[in-house]
This record gives structure tokens, sequence and C-alpha cells, in this order.
């Protein structure tokens, strides 16, 4: 494999990073709650329903005159598939290769914890545990394009510690911290570009389609900030207005690489493979986590009936370049970013039942902050629609059980990726849904 497969691979690789789940924008999660799954996450950070409010709105906290309680976890079915295209596609069927691949995005359980402990009438204080990104994919170590596709992992931890102010009987003041831990790990394997491919017939030689190259793994603590202000026009209407700081990360670990090459005495008389080398040393991934407003609403229009509405907005356009860098401070790679702003619209509506039963629903729209340019099978992001439902069932004045579904719809999209042989990419159609199943145990003392 040329130096310049090598590289375009580790900027492959590296992408993924920055490449989404089926079930949120990029490598965003908003699934912080059960609760709030079963009506889209619409009204989210005005309701107060349980503790798990504080996950989204510190302010929020003010509404509880108990200590109050919320445990859960959502499990996350991507449904993804993707077909290669094109003279690579075909190359890499000529030679026996997967060209297509099912189920990509790995299934995950997102728990969650939350605790909210009222001081008095005016001060309220609280904890929560979650995630706010993650994703996980894996496709065939024989893949024909396995230097874009491979695995790739990340899963955050946010831990969150929180404190509201009551100003007065409308307004309400929250701020947070926030220590998040991630853990990162990219795999790569070489495919039907690291042979000389001859794009009109489709011919390959020198293919070593199982030969891993690049692995990549790390971890790291960053921190941040949140606020949260609740507006109270009278108890069967209110308003909330949030805003979470950007989370840099520096992911450091260890990077390592078999280079195909000529075969010599060292590489024999290291038990290697024959025509490998290999290389491990110290790296690191700079990544940021983007900043989140959001903008909420909930109205009780009918003593059993409420609405909800909420629109929340992610500042993508900070996350500008992925760059790789060893020990020395030296570049492995440097790739710009085409990111742009996204938003995620929602509206959702409760029903009282009775006593015992609650049912919510809920619709949004999540825009997709990469541009078409910027897809990468691991995972190509796209714009997605939710339809979800949910209910609540009180076992006893302190506890209560919530179960819900989401089924978000997202549509097929074109992506090429640069397979480092000139005028010869790397194309796929891919598309997906995902099922989303929560439940949650909510305990007021």
């Amino acid at each position: 494999m040329s130096k310049q497969i090598l590289k375009l691979s580790l900027v492959a690789a590296a992408m993924a990073m920055a490449t989404g789940q089926a079930h949120s924008a990029a490598f965003q999660l908003a699934e912080q709650n059960a609760t709030g799954l079963g009506r889209a996450y619409a009204g989210e950070g005005a309701i107060g329903d349980n503790a798990s409010v504080l996950g989204r709105n510190p302010a929020a906290m003010t509404l509880f005159d108990r200590p109050a309680l919320s445990a859960g976890a959502i499990y996350i079915n991507p449904d993804v598939d993707v077909e290669g295209k094109g003279a690579l596609a075909t190359a890499g069927q000529a030679n026996g290769l997967p060209t297509s691949s099912q189920d990509i995005a790995d299934d995950a359980v997102v728990p969650f914890f939350y605790y909210v402990q009222p001081l008095n009438e005016q001060w309220a204080m609280g904890f929560g545990a979650f995630t706010n990104y993650g994703l996980s994919t894996s496709y065939q170590n024989n893949h024909y394009a396995g230097s874009v596709a491979g695995s790739t992992s990340l899963k955050t931890l946010n831990l969150n510690p929180n404190i509201a102010f009551k100003a007065n009987q409308h307004l309400s003041l929250g701020a947070g911290f926030n220590a998040v831990y991630a853990d990162a790990e990219l795999i790569r394997h070489s495919g039907i570009a690291a042979g000389n491919v001859n794009a009109a017939t489709g011919g390959a030689t020198s293919l070593v389609p199982t030969s891993e190259f690049v692995r990549l793994k790390g971890d790291d603590w960053g921190y941040g900030w949140n606020i949260g202000l609740l507006l109270e026009a009278d108890e069967y209407n209110r308003w909330a207005l949030t805003y979470r700081s950007k989370v840099d990360l520096t992911l450091e670990g260890e990077y390592s690489s078999a280079l195909p090459q000529q075969p010599n005495n060292a590489s024999i008389s290291a038990g290697l493979p024959v025509g490998t080398s290999s290389i491990s040393k110290p790296g690191s991934l700079d990544l940021s986590l983007p900043a989140i407003a959001e903008i909420s609403g909930f109205h009780q229009v009918q003593p059993d009936w409420a609405l909800h509405y909420g629109l929340m907005w992610t500042e993508w356009s900070t996350f500008e370049e992925l760059r790789a860098l060893d020990n020395q401070g030296g570049s492995y790679f440097a790739k710009p970013e085409g990111f742009e702003n996204s938003w995620r619209m929602s509206m959702g509506a409760t029903h009282q039942l009775n006593d015992q039963l609650t049912l919510r629903g809920g619709l949004a729209y999540d825009k997709s902050p990469v541009p078409e340019n910027a897809r990468s099978i691991s995972i190509p992001d796209v714009d997605r629609i939710w339809y979800t439902v949910g209910a609540t069932y009180a076992l006893n004045e302190n506890l209560s059980m919530d179960a819900s579904f989401a089924f978000l719809d997202g549509k097929k999209v074109t992506v090429r990726e640069d397979s480092g042989i000139p005028n010869t990419p790397y194309e796929f159609i891919s598309g997906g849904d995902a099922y989303l199943f929560g439940v949650q145990m909510n305990y007021t003392f």
C-alpha cells in the first residue's frame, strides 16, 4: 500500500468519529430518558413530570417539593444497510470480497440516572448521569472498502451536578457542571484499494483484504457547563430556555498500523506475516462535542390533556477540523470538516387517562448537520422523522413506571469517499431506520 493510500485511509478512519448513528443527528444522542421519548422529547425542559428533567433544564428542579429519583435505559436498534456501487465495487466482487453490508450500526443500551433534592422553597440541587453523544458501527473485516469501513466506537458519559434557584413565582434559574468521559476506538482494514485497480476492467492485484493496518484507541475527560431558565405564566403554562456548552476532548492512547511492504529479515525474525511491518506508538485525536441550545413549552389545555413543543439547535459549525497528533505534536493528519449547525423540531401531547395511566405521543423532525460531500459510510447521516408513543403507570402515589417506543424513518442517500485512486472514489447507497424502546422507574420520597 502506498503512503498516499495509508494517509487517506487514516483520514477516513478518523472521519468516522464525526459521522452519525441513524437515531440522532451526526453522533449526537437525544435519549436522556424514557418519559420524554414517548413524546419525541417535545417540551422536555418545561414539563418536569419526574427527576429526569434536570438532564435538559436544571431550573425545572424548583418544580419539586419532595426528593425524586428516576433511572432507566433505552435500547437502540438501528437498521442501516450499505451497498457498494461503481468500479471499485465491481472489482471487489470479482475478487470475492463483500460489497454489501446489512445492519452496520450496532445495537446499544443507553442508561441514565437522575436525583433531585429540594433544599427549601427557593433552592434545589440534583445530579444526573447520562450521555449526549455516541456511536458504534462495524463492517466485515474483508470488506472491499476496508480503508473507510472497519469498526468505529465512541462512548461517552456525562456526570452533571446542578443547582436551581426560584427567584419568584414566575422565574427559576439553574446551572450545572459537566464532566464528560469519552472512549473511542477506530479499526480499519486493507481492501480493494490496497491493490493496483484498473477501473476500466475491474481487475485488482496485491490485495490484502484482512490485513488490519489502522487502529486508534484513546480516552479523555472533558469539562463544560450548562444553564437553564424556567418561566411560569401559571401552573398550566410554562416555557424553558437551556444551553449546554461545548466540551473539548483530546483522546489520548495508542495508534498502530500494519503496512504491506517487501519482506525483510527483520519482519521474518519478529514473527510477522511476510510482507507486513508493525508500527505502534502513542497518539491523540482532538474532538469537540458541540454546544446545544433548546427552547420548549408546556400547556395544560384541559384537565386531562397537555400539549408541548420544542426546538433544539446544535452548534455543529464549531466542528471545523479533525486532527490526530503523535506524542511530539506532529500531525498524523488534519481533515477539514464541512459540518453545519442543525435543528431538531418536536411536538407532542399527553393524556391523563385515569389516576394510574398516562398516555403520550410525539412527532419530531431531525435535521442532519452533515452536507452531502461530507458523508461517510460510518455512518452516512441523514434527515429523519421520529414517530413516538409512551405511557406511565402509577403503582402507588410514590412509584411509577414508564415505557416508550419510537420509530425513526431515514431516507436512502448516495455516499462517495476517496479511495486514494485518482478519479475512482468508493461509491455507496445507504439507508435505514431505527427502533427505540425505553423503560424508566420514578420514585418520590
